[in-house]
């Protein structure tokens, strides 16, 4: 009897945001594979199944490509969003285009900064700290 392959966590997690991100685009898993030309397709609809599903440990390449023909950062297949509300708004912020973005800034008005103060500060004192050091 055949042994059953079971997936592993992190490509497991890879595959559930390939997938995510695939249907919120409305591609099907042949469309990813040929990405955006297809007489340069780089995997067929298997693969990307396999990866879906973390069956697959797909190269770095394979994962940009993939990421290319989703219209997303590599970052946004391999890292997994924190909950915070600022991680979900950054991550959300990826897929709107400059028309929009533009739009919300101008109903809502400026970005706060996105590191606090009291961090940039400890940066600061921690970079003093070490030139004196020297």
């Amino acid at each position: 009897m055949p042994r059953r392959v079971r997936p592993k966590k992190l490509f497991l997690s890879i595959g559930e945001r390939l997938k995510a991100f695939r249907l919120a685009a409305g591609l099907t898993q042949e469309e990813v594979a040929e990405g955006h030309d297809p007489d340069e397709s780089f995997a067929n609809k298997g693969h990307i199944s396999s990866i879906e599903h973390g069956l697959a440990n797909p190269t770095v390449e394979t994962l940009q490509r993939i990421a290319e023909a989703l219209g997303v950062e590599l970052v946004d297949l391999v890292v997994s969003p924190d909950e915070s509300p600022r991680h979900a708004l950054i991550a959300l912020s990826r897929t709107l285009s400059d028309e929009a973005l533009a739009e919300i800034l101008k109903k809502h008005g400026p970005v706060p900064e996105l590191v606090p103060r009291k961090r940039k500060r400890m940066h600061h004192r921690a970079s003093g700290a070490r030139s004196k050091a020297r």
